[in-house]
């Protein structure tokens, strides 16, 4: 018997290094194609990521602050929500466009006729599905402005992170990577940060639609007509394609600038990024084929790759 016990144990032990080393390798060759991938980009990497799984973090100047873009639009959705649920809003609630509320950048409310309503719940959707300026503005107000979303974001440790304005209308909002992802974390984690599961459901919800598929999900199984994908019997064939992955996130660029935050939930593991770049070449326009697009997309590939497959030995 007791040479028995002696043979597990050594079994138990060898199983354990060989667990051991693999970890050790896997996180090796993440931070060694990481580095990489930095030293190559024309432009200052600030990431923060966090394996919510195994408790890897990766924080590289993740926590020096500069000015945000539209990635930071999810700090106005976690207060709109948190307010949705406590009752203290009403999401049913309409809005009379005006003339005043017309701003440049992205978004489709601009175009509408001043004096039509639009609901409150639709303005958070256009929000985050297709970044829209006049809603943000919009919904920036209905939560109750700048000290709202200040008084959130100090509640749940967003220290460092300033919200000056609305869209398109002086400064915005300047934040960090770290910051970026804990607001990630939030959606993942809701409870320890005291907030509501219900109000971070609906937050995941309206950010199933987020239509900016050109940075972190741009070689990710996912696409903003997952849904339809995997609910509609039409399109069953392609059900596989997109099974087993979750990402709710929010992209934000400008001239020099590309700033993304996402929640990656998978059937291996569960993870949270905070990224922005700063410094970015500029000298292609803001599509596919910026520098600052370009990066972010990598940034998706590789975490996935070791982070979210089932097989990171199966690389593309």
């Amino acid at each position: 018997m007791k040479i028995k016990s002696f043979r597990i144990s050594i079994l138990t032990l060898f199983i354990l290094l060989l667990s051991c080393t693999t970890k050790v390798k896997e996180d090796y060759s993440l931070d060694s194609s990481l580095n990489e991938l930095i030293e190559n980009f024309d432009g200052d990497a600030h990431l923060y990521a966090e394996n919510l799984t195994t408790g890897q973090v990766i924080d590289i100047n993740a926590s020096s602050v500069h000015n945000a873009a539209s990635e930071a639009k999810i700090y106005i959705l976690l207060t709109y929500a948190e307010q949705v649920i406590d009752g203290t809003i009403d999401p049913t609630s309409l809005i009379i466009l005006t003339e005043k509320d017309k701003v440049y950048g992205s978004g489709v409310l601009r175009f509408e006729i001043p004096g039509n309503q639009v609901s409150l719940s639709f303005v958070a959707y256009l929000m985050m599905s297709i970044s829209d300026n006049v809603a943000t503005n919009i919904l920036l107000r209905e939560v109750g402005g700048i000290e709202a979303v200040d008084k959130f974001l100090k509640k749940v440790g967003i220290n460092d992170t300033k919200v000056k304005g609305e869209v398109f209308k002086g400064e915005w909002i300047s934040t960090s990577a770290k910051s970026l992802a804990i607001a990630a974390q939030i959606l993942a984690r809701p409870e320890e940060y005291g907030y509501s599961i219900k109000a971070a459901d609906l937050c995941k919800s309206i950010m199933l639609k987020h239509y900016e598929d050109n940075g972190f999900a741009r070689h990710l199984p996912w696409s903003p007509f997952v849904e339809e994908v995997t609910t509609m019997e039409a399109f069953g064939k392609y059900k596989p394609i997109y099974a087993g992955i979750e990402l709710y996130g929010k992209a934000g660029y400008t001239p020099g600038y590309r700033g993304d935050v996402a929640y990656v939930k998978t059937s291996k593991s569960e993870y949270i990024i905070g990224l922005k770049c700063t410094n970015v070449d500029d000298s292609k326009p803001l599509n596919s084929t910026n520098a600052g697009f370009e990066f972010s997309a990598e940034i998706g590939r590789l975490f996935y790759d070791y982070w979210g497959k089932e097989e990171i030995d199966k690389r593309e």
